[in-house]
């Protein structure tokens, strides 16, 4: 296709992998000696795709510049970038091929947490796990303005048992949540009314592994979510201590 340049990587496994230019989604050097290129996969934007690259400490910055050479297609419209297999790579500094992962769904980054955490517009779509060592607050950001901002949280103990500490999850100041917490003891549901309801609380006798989808609807933070007891959760206008 014009205006695509495909780059192709082989392994000393003899495991290969090619990709367009087109599909490229970013580089993160991931160490002082590994570069990891990203693409979306074989099902678009919904897959990715990863390859990692090892290089000479210290020559981040050649082996960056050669890359964005190779996706340019400035040496050929098919560039080798990798083959351990002939010793051949687009930079002197690369060394060889590292992991080539293939995926075929999309993944959530997981981020772990253990004190009082505000969540950011870049944490969306991210599943949160907390496992608090004292009462701790998660500060969710503005509902308003913020329309398809997503999260999971799960509110997790090492053990197993109850969470021992209280976990409250915080809308912005003058925002609210509303949606439901279906419970197990009876098949009810705490429903708050969208107009109050700053907080939304689990306890520290709660049960670990309470989890909780939420997103803006752009004006409020929609919650759903589970719980064994009616007593494990609770909406309330002030976080509680």
């Amino acid at each position: 296709m014009d205006g695509q340049n495909y780059l192709v990587f082989h392994t000393a496994a003899d495991d290969s992998y090619m990709n367009s230019s087109a599909n490229f989604k970013g580089a993160d050097v991931t160490s002082d000696t590994t570069i990891t290129l990203y693409f979306h996969g074989a099902n678009g934007a919904e897959s990715q795709d990863s390859v990692v690259l090892n290089f000479t400490a210290g020559k981040e910055i050649q082996v960056m510049e050669a890359l964005g050479a190779a996706l340019a297609g400035a040496k050929n419209p098919v560039t080798v970038v990798a083959d351990d297999i002939n010793s051949e790579y687009v930079d002197q500094d690369i060394t060889s091929c590292g992991t080539i992962s293939v995926n075929r769904g999309r993944y959530a980054t997981v981020k772990s947490i253990t004190g009082n955490t505000t969540l950011t517009t870049a944490d969306s779509g991210k599943i949160i796990t907390i496992n608090p060592g004292a009462t701790s607050l998660i500060q969710l950001p503005a509902a308003a303005g913020n329309a398809g901002w997503n999260c999971r949280i799960t509110c997790t103990e090492g053990d197993g048992g109850t969470m021992d500490q209280i976990v409250n999850i915080g809308t912005l100041a003058g925002e609210f949540f509303d949606g439901f917490i279906v419970t197990a003891d009876g098949g009810g549901a705490s429903i708050p009314n969208g107009t109050s309801n700053d907080f939304l609380t689990v306890l520290a006798a709660a049960n670990s592994g309470l989890t909780f989808d939420i997103y803006s609807d752009g004006t409020r933070m929609v919650v759903s979510g589970g719980a064994v007891d009616a007593t494990d959760c609770a909406f309330a206008d002030a976080a509680a201590s």
